[in-house]
């Protein structure tokens, strides 16, 4: 499978703010991957906190200063870092300038 991301139409996130570009979703593989794209919010944008009882997901920032909460830490990331957050752990985000994350989803059983 081959795509393109300027050929997919973004969506807005679960979250209800920015957008994104889904690259797979789980009807698009065998594997236990929920989904991967590319996440784009916009600068003030907040994912409030939130919990996903049955997925693990991971965060590559791509452009842009975000401050990540995991639990009670607060991270800075920017481009380059990779965050990783558990099953059943507590984490939100802001967007501090414009950012651009790769986002990856997999379940967990």
């Amino acid at each position: 499978m081959k795509k393109r991301l300027f050929d997919i139409h973004p969506c807005v996130t679960t979250h209800h703010i920015g957008q994104k570009y889904i690259l797979l979703t789980n009807k698009d593989t065998n594997t236990d991957l929920t989904q991967i794209a590319v996440t784009q919010l916009k600068a003030g944008e907040v994912a409030e906190e939130h919990l996903h009882p049955t997925m693990e997901e991971f965060f590559l920032f791509q452009k842009g200063d975000a401050m990540m909460t995991v639990g009670k830490e607060q991270i800075a990331c920017s481009s380059g870092d990779f965050i990783s957050i558990p099953t059943n752990t507590l984490h939100a985000l802001k967007a501090i300038t414009d950012i651009e994350i790769i986002t990856i989803g997999c379940a967990v059983h």
